[in-house]
């Protein structure tokens, strides 16, 4: 059984500690006072349609499960078990055997996740009484329902008409609820053609495969995903090699002006690709096309994103929300502001196979519309954030960043990351805060930047080799067909499926 990294618990619930000074039943208290006459028992596991689930919010702004149960008189606590069962052969303890002192648990929250709850009422020796034989255990799911995208059908047309059909009744939706979301499910191991645009518009959607057997979207010419709101798309790998658009998601031309902030639109949802592939990416990731747009999240997370892009052109920039028509309020010229606010890439691989030696130097990494990001959401309080990645000759012949906020509220955070064949980090250093921990850097086209080497990461050949650097992803092959497993000082860096082979 795997174990993830955070362990929560509370000790004691609002409700519970009700009841329980009710009983004078606090910590502090003792037993005899605890036990209301209860010894010489064997206890009874609390009864599955008694446990209670609600979502809090922590100090720290972590959306949480908190769970509830009655107390048991004359218990010694409660043995609390949360697994995450995704994976129902290979479940991952979320609480792992906890003993709380109370009757309430806290344990973190996430999206389209099945969770096994587990529950146990303790002995207490003092009054002898003994545990309950055995846990009660129930499911809890945070999934929410979806619509089947039946396969064969043409992706964009499907969910272009399927939100302007029931836009009405979306729009009613969200503002009944800020937090409402639909979800379009792709057919676990289908293929898909998205030969036109999928224009999510202002809904709020995930987008989701299956993260067993991942389907596979084929990316025509005129194909990408178009949306003025947050999307999220998970478990779904990508050949976009025919695509010719400005990037695999694009931001609405003209979108609703309920959007409009005093210098751009907002997307206040977050935009992520989560546990995919894409391969053959000529384009962006992400483009604002050639409208105003501040974004508040842009994350990729556990991707391995294979790009065959060479550089000749501005609009090439992976992460871009720079554009040079400044339309708005549908007027071309407007307003020349676009950033996001939050650029997070963690667990992931992003290399490009173009060969370096021919790549141009006009694309970016990521690129703002400039460093005045308070413009647009009217603070410098956000992140860059690289950690626990492999970068390969991205920008082999350019500066990595350009136009990056440049005040200290905005914090700049590489860490434990290998860039191979990748220049100039160091120009994303332009005034803000920054954190540099563990990374690792060797040039190929050109020698390591001096800043970079000295400042940023430590010069050191992790090893890889032409065999993957050049391959395109092989959707067949278990982690694409390609193998970043670094060597040497870096050893222990990057992408953590390489490490963990």
């Amino acid at each position: 059984m795997k174990k993830m990294t955070f362990k929560s618990r509370l000790f004691g619930g609002v409700g519970c500690l009700s009841l329980l000074l009710a009983v004078s039943c606090a910590q502090g208290v003792d037993d005899e006072s605890y036990s209301v006459g209860v010894t010489n028992q064997q206890m009874v596991s609390p009864a599955a349609e008694s446990i209670t689930f609600s979502f809090v919010t922590d100090a720290s702004g972590n959306e949480k499960v908190k769970v509830e149960w009655p107390v048991s008189m004359g218990a010694g606590g409660y043995e609390c078990v949360v697994e995450n069962v995704n994976d129902p052969a290979n479940p991952e303890a979320v609480v792992d055997h906890e003993v709380i002192d109370g009757c309430s648990l806290l344990f973190p929250s996430a999206e389209d996740t099945n969770f096994t709850v587990s529950i146990r009422t303790l002995g207490n020796e003092k009054l002898n009484n003994t545990p309950a034989e055995s846990a009660t255990s129930v499911a809890f799911s945070t999934v929410i329902a979806g619509i089947s995208v039946p396969e064969g059908q043409e992706l964009g047309a499907f969910i272009t008409n399927y939100v302007a059909e029931h836009a009405a009744e979306l729009q009613a939706k969200r503002a009944a609820d800020p937090n409402f979301e639909i979800a379009f499910d792709l057919k676990g191991g289908a293929t898909y053609a998205l030969d036109t645009k999928a224009d999510f518009d202002m809904q709020p959607t995930r987008l989701r495969g299956d993260r067993l057997n991942r389907p596979q979207v084929i990316v025509g010419e005129e194909g990408g995903l178009v949306t003025a709101a947050g999307l999220k798309i998970k478990h779904t790998n990508f050949d976009a090699a025919a695509m010719t658009q400005r990037g695999l998601i694009t931001l609405k031309i003209d979108p609703d002006e309920s959007i409009a902030g005093p210098n751009g639109y907002i997307v206040e949802k977050p935009i992520r690709f989560e546990s995919c592939w894409v391969k053959e990416l000529t384009r962006s990731i992400i483009n604002c096309d050639v409208t105003a747009y501040g974004v508040k999240e842009f994350r990729i997370s556990d991707c391995i994103v294979q790009l065959n892009m060479d550089g000749s052109d501005q609009w090439l920039t992976f992460i871009n929300l720079w554009q040079n028509k400044g339309r708005f309020l549908g007027q071309d010229g407007k307003c020349w502001y676009g950033a996001a606010l939050n650029t997070i890439v963690v667990n992931s691989t992003i290399y490009n196979r173009y060969d370096p030696s021919k790549m141009k130097d006009k694309a970016y990494f990521l690129r703002f519309a400039n460093q005045g990001i308070d413009k647009v959401f009217g603070s410098y309080n956000g992140t860059f954030d690289i950690k626990n990645s492999t970068i390969c000759r991205m920008t082999p012949n350019k500066d990595f960043g350009n136009n990056i906020a440049n005040k200290p509220a905005y914090v700049i955070t590489f860490a434990e990351s290998i860039f191979y064949d990748t220049y100039r980090l160091q120009k994303v250093k332009r005034g803000g805060t920054y954190v540099w921990s563990k990374n690792f850097i060797w040039g190929v086209t050109k020698s390591v930047d001096n800043t970079d080497k000295t400042e940023i990461a430590t010069e050191a050949d992790p090893g890889f080799t032409a065999a993957n650097l050049d391959k395109a992803l092989d959707f067949s092959q278990p982690n694409g067909g390609v193998n970043f497993t670094p060597s040497g000082a870096a050893a222990e860096a990057g992408d953590p499926r390489w490490i963990n082979q």
